[in-house]
């Protein structure tokens, strides 16, 4: 059964003349209902959230995040903080990045496709002479999109075009730089009406700062356009990795699944070191005996008494001041006690405290029989307590590597702490996680061959391109004792 607005109902009658009226009650309906309802808030929002923009200076930027525009910054904060994410990106962008970027050609042998390197003094020179032009130097420019490539599947560049650029003549193209995804975003100058935006729309890339969206100033830049290159005197190409669902930008592949797992890590060391300098650490309990206290209260009694009579002067009597600062006795009070049962157990503290700045803290209360004191270990849940949340976060790392998709035994990260030690779990999946570095390195060098092609149409005839090193290395019983690494001395 539904209402008139279409929702289901979890309860009704039925009537019939033999059995008269029955109720019904659907158990369990209304909150799978609820959830559904919930579900489909969510999923209509991320869909609003795709197509929503920001209006910068008239044009139309469509926001990257959920509920913000500031996505490379939240995937940023998150990850800085964690003990092993910045550790293993990094050395996902050492192993991209390798020995450095070079030039090569591809040839087939023996039905796989091989990389030869090639030496060519016109393109070198070119890529040598980015610093001269004012710019950064082409490797920095490369491992700057690596990096990005890694954490938003994003690379941003500028095109920088002589003024003989309309001429297409050799050397139009002076520079590349680097464009941080955090600053770039994609712009139109048309806002679509019925429709969600999509990359087509965007023709422009504002960059500038977006956590200072109030404030600060954008550079709106003409995105760049292959197939009419030279239309602009600056340009900014924006590639971005496709997601499926996703039209604009590209969102990190494992981010979202592992956030909440990122953010749990993070606050291991926070729950533990909290909990030793907050948690009550009284591991002895010290049982004083009412005869004592009754003792040594006749006995302080006693003194301040003969100290205001002038019978006798007795300035302290264990760590309790009996004079004030004008030399004048204090009568007897109960504070007193106080002061004498502190002075004895901060005496016993630092008997029992070591090197520990909280280790000798410990309880104290009275005890009505025995004269002598008495101390009693307290039970506690420490050890429980710091087992759970460690255990949790080996879990939690766990979940991280198998989520980033990189084999502990290549991040020398395994379980406990342990370093790998197998030699060929470390090969096979080395080699198997170079075949995925194809990919990457295509879509980084993307915009730099698009350069060199521009400046050096040869080229392509030549298939010459600029990469990384995606080279497989040899076991080392295959290679001699004499080329082994143990045996090499470092390059200079």
């Amino acid at each position: 059964m539904k209402t008139k607005e279409g929702k289901p109902v979890s309860t009704g009658f039925y009537t019939s003349r033999r059995h008269g009226v029955i109720m019904y009650e659907v158990e369990g309906l209304e909150a799978r209902e609820d959830k559904r309802e919930r579900d489909y808030r969510e999923l209509y929002r991320r869909y609003m959230n795709e197509s929503a923009c920001v209006n910068v200076g008239g044009y139309y930027v469509p926001v990257w995040g959920v509920g913000h525009n500031l996505y490379p910054q939240e995937v940023s904060a998150t990850i800085e903080e964690n003990k092993l994410l910045p550790g293993i990106i990094g050395k996902r962008i050492d192993y991209l990045y390798g020995r450095g970027p070079y030039l090569y050609t591809k040839e087939i042998i023996d039905g796989k496709e091989v990389r030869t390197p090639v030496h060519d003094a016109k393109i070198q020179a070119w890529l040598e002479s980015w610093e001269a032009a004012g710019y950064d130097d082409y490797r920095s420019y490369l491992r700057n999109l690596i990096t990005d490539y890694y954490h938003v599947r994003t690379c941003c560049s500028q095109y920088h075009f002589s003024r003989s650029r309309m001429f297409k003549t050799n050397g139009s193209v002076i520079a590349l730089s680097y464009v941080g995804a955090d600053e770039a975003r994609l712009a139109s100058d048309v806002n679509p009406v019925g429709r969600r935006i999509k990359q087509s729309d965007c023709k422009f890339v504002a960059v500038g700062d977006w956590m200072r969206i109030g404030g600060a100033s954008f550079d709106v830049w003409p995105r760049f356009n292959p197939a009419s290159p030279y239309a602009q005197a600056e340009a900014v190409s924006f590639s971005t990795d496709k997601n499926f669902c996703r039209y604009v930008y590209a969102y990190n592949g494992w981010y979202e699944g592992l956030k909440e797992w990122i953010k749990a890590s993070n606050l291991t060391p926070k729950y533990l070191n909290s909990y030793l300098k907050n948690a009550l650490n009284a591991h002895i309990h010290c049982k004083i005996p009412f005869a004592w206290y009754s003792n040594q209260k006749e006995i302080l009694s006693g003194i301040c008494s003969n100290n205001i009579n002038g019978i006798s002067r007795t300035e302290e009597y264990k760590g309790v001041r009996l004079f004030d600062e004008n030399n004048l006795p204090y009568p007897f009070s109960e504070a007193m006690m106080e002061d004498l049962i502190n002075h004895e157990l901060k005496r016993i503290t630092e008997m029992l405290s070591g090197e520990g700045k909280n280790q000798g803290k410990l309880w104290a209360s009275t005890k009505v029989g025995d004269e002598g004191w008495e101390f009693e270990e307290m039970p506690g849940k420490f050890k429980e307590y710091f087992e759970s949340v460690i255990n949790y976060d080996k879990r939690a790392d766990q979940v991280t590597l198998a989520g980033v998709g990189i084999s502990s035994s290549i991040t020398n990260v395994e379980n406990d702490g342990v370093i790998s030690k197998s030699g060929s779990d470390v090969y096979y999946n080395y080699v198997v996680y170079m075949n995925t570095l194809v990919f990457p390195d295509q879509f980084i060098c993307r915009e730099i061959n698009r350069a060199i092609a521009m400046n050096f149409p040869y080229v392509k005839e030549k298939g010459i391109m600029l990469g990384f090193r995606l080279e497989t290395p040899s076991r080392q019983s295959e290679v001699s004792p004499s080329d082994r690494l143990s045996n090499q001395q470092p390059a200079v």
